[in-house]
C-alpha cells in the first residue's frame, strides 16, 4: 500500500497547525511517509489525484454504542431513566448476537460515511462487534460492557468480558480491535465489581470505558448511597488509578473536576445526546481551565438519531458559547482538535492518532471542495479551512476514507462493506425488535 495523495489542500492539526494549500500526502504500508507542499513531497507508489479535496485526519467519535442503530427513531421524546427501563433495556433484552452484528455493521457503515475512521464502542456482545468493526476496517477501541447484573449475551458479564480481552489483546496491529473495559456506570456497577474490573485493567494495561455523572439524580442517588460524587467513590476504590476514559461527565463539582485533572482521566463531551435526553450540559471552561483532554462523541443513536460528528461539534461549540455568553470562547481551531489530536489523547492513542504526521499511522479523509457549504474555501487561510469544518461542512461533504494506509471509501463508495446488505440485515433486526412485546 504505497499512495501519494495530490491535488488537495492539507490541514495537518499537528502542534504548529501546518497546513498546505496546495500539498500531498506521501503513504507507504500503515504509515504517512511524508506530508507538505506538493513540490517538495517525492511521489512513491500510485499518484491519487484528489480534485482540490481538503485533506484531514480521520475523525474520531470518543464514545458510542454501535449496537444501537437499530433502535433509532423507535423511543425519542423520553427522560433518560423512563427511555432506558422502559424502551432501551427491554429492547437490549430481544438482542441476539446476530442483530448485534447487523447493528454494529450499520453503525459502521454511518460512521465511515461521516468520516470517523476511530471510535470508542462499549457493550456487550462485544466479541461480535469486534467481528463486524473489523469487517468495516474501522479502528475501534472497544470496552466490554460489564454489568452487576445480567445480560442478554450472559449471565456474567464480567467473564464475558474478561474472554472478550483476553481473545482479542496483542492483536491490535493487525485487527484495529483495541480491547478495553466497559463497566457501566457507578449505578450499574457494584463496587467489588469495579475493584475487580480495576485490577484487570492494572493487569492488562487496558483502559476503562465508562459513563460518569451524566444526570443530577445518578450523582444524588450515589451520594445518599454512599456519602460520596461517583468521582469520588471511584477514586476511592482505585478505578483511577488506570487509564479511564469518562463519557458525558455533566454534573462534575470543582472537587470532581480536580480528582479527574489529578488522575488525567479523559472526557468524552456527548451535547447533541445529553440535549435531547434534557441531561445537562457539560462545563467546558472548567475542564478547560483543568487541562482536562476532552474529546467529541456522538453516543449511540438511539439517543442522538444520527452518528455525524461534524454536526454534533457544531452543535457543541454553539451550545458552549451560548452558556458562556461569549462568541469567542470555543474557536473553530479548538472544535477541529476535540474531533481529531484531542479525541486521539482522550482514547490515550495520541502518538498514533489524530494528526497527519510522518510516521503516525494513515487515517485520512478527503472532504468535498465543490460542495456549496464548502464555497468559498480560501485555502491560504487556516482559519478559513478551520472554520469550514467546525461550521459550514459535514458528514455527507467527505468522499475518501483511509484507514491505515488501506482505503474503506473512494468516491463515497465504500470498498469492503456491501452498502445493501447491511441496510437490509439492520431493517430486519429493527422490526424483530419492535415486533415482540
Amino acid at each position: 500500500m504505497r499512495y501519494t495523495l495530490t491535488n488537495c489542500t492539507v490541514l495537518t492539526v499537528d502542534e504548529h497547525d501546518s497546513f498546505y494549500p496546495n500539498g500531498a500526502v506521501s503513504v507507504e504500508s500503515s504509515v504517512i511517509k511524508a506530508v507538505g507542499n506538493a513540490a517538495d513531497i517525492t511521489p512513491c507508489g500510485e499518484v491519487v489525484d484528489m480534485g482540490g479535496a481538503l485533506i484531514a485526519p480521520g475523525l474520531i467519535n470518543t464514545h458510542t454504542h454501535s449496537h444501537s442503530s437499530i433502535f433509532r427513531n423507535t423511543a425519542d421524546d423520553l427522560r433518560l431513566m423512563e427511555w432506558l427501563e422502559t424502551a432501551m433495556w427491554p429492547m437490549e433484552k430481544r438482542l441476539s448476537a446476530e442483530r448485534a452484528y447487523a447493528a454494529t455493521a450499520l453503525s459502521c457503515l454511518e460512521y465511515m460515511k461521516s468520516g470517523i475512521t476511530t471510535y470508542a464502542d462499549q457493550f456487550y456482545y462485544a466479541d461480535i462487534i469486534a467481528q463486524a468493526a473489523k469487517a468495516s476496517g474501522l479502528r475501534c477501541l472497544l470496552g466490554a460492557t460489564v454489568f452487576s447484573g445480567s445480560s442478554p449475551e450472559t449471565g456474567d458479564t464480567l467473564k464475558a468480558a474478561v474472554d472478550f480481552v483476553e481473545k482479542w489483546r496483542g492483536r491490535e496491529d493487525q485487527t484495529l480491535i483495541y480491547p478495553a473495559l466497559g463497566p457501566h456506570a457507578p449505578y450499574s456497577v457494584s463496587a467489588e465489581i469495579f475493584r475487580e474490573i480495576s485490577a484487570i485493567a492494572r493487569r492488562y494495561g487496558l483502559v476503562i470505558h465508562t459513563h460518569i455523572s451524566e444526570t443530577a439524580e445518578e450523582n444524588a442517588g450515589l451520594q445518599e448511597k454512599t456519602g460520596m460524587s461517583p468521582a469520588a467513590w471511584l477514586e476511592s476504590l482505585g478505578v483511577f488509578e488506570n487509564k479511564v476514559l469518562a463519557a458525558h461527565c455533566v454534573h462534575l463539582s470543582g472537587a470532581d473536576l480536580d480528582i479527574f485533572a489529578a488522575n488525567r482521566v479523559s472526557v468524552s463531551y456527548n451535547p447533541v445526546s445529553n440535549l435531547k435526553l434534557v441531561s445537562g450540559i457539560m462545563n467546558y471552561r472548567r475542564m478547560k481551565a483543568r487541562g482536562i483532554v476532552v474529546g467529541m462523541g456522538t453516543d449511540g443513536a438511539q439517543s442522538n438519531n444520527s452518528m455525524d460528528l461534524l454536526r454534533d461539534m457544531r452543535t457543541g461549540a454553539l451550545l458552549q458559547k451560548h452558556i458562556e455568553q461569549d462568541a469567542a470562547f470555543f474557536t473553530a481551531r479548538e472544535s477541529v482538535r476535540m474531533m481529531t489530536i484531542d479525541g486521539a489523547r482522550a482514547l490515550f492513542m495520541g502518538e498514533q492518532i489524530g494528526s497527519l504526521e510522518p510516521g503516525k499511522c494513515a487515517d485520512i479523509i478527503a472532504l468535498d471542495s465543490n460542495s456549496p457549504r464548502a464555497c468559498p474555501l480560501h485555502r491560504g487561510l487556516l482559519g478559513s479551512l478551520y472554520g469550514a469544518l467546525a461550521y459550514s461542512l459535514c458528514g455527507a461533504d467527505v468522499t475518501d476514507v483511509m484507514v491505515g494506509g488501506r482505503w474503506l471509501m473512494r468516491g463515497r463508495k465504500p470498498l469492503l462493506i456491501c452498502e445493501s446488505d447491511i441496510y437490509k440485515n439492520a431493517q430486519q433486526a429493527s422490526e424483530y425488535l419492535i415486533a415482540r412485546p
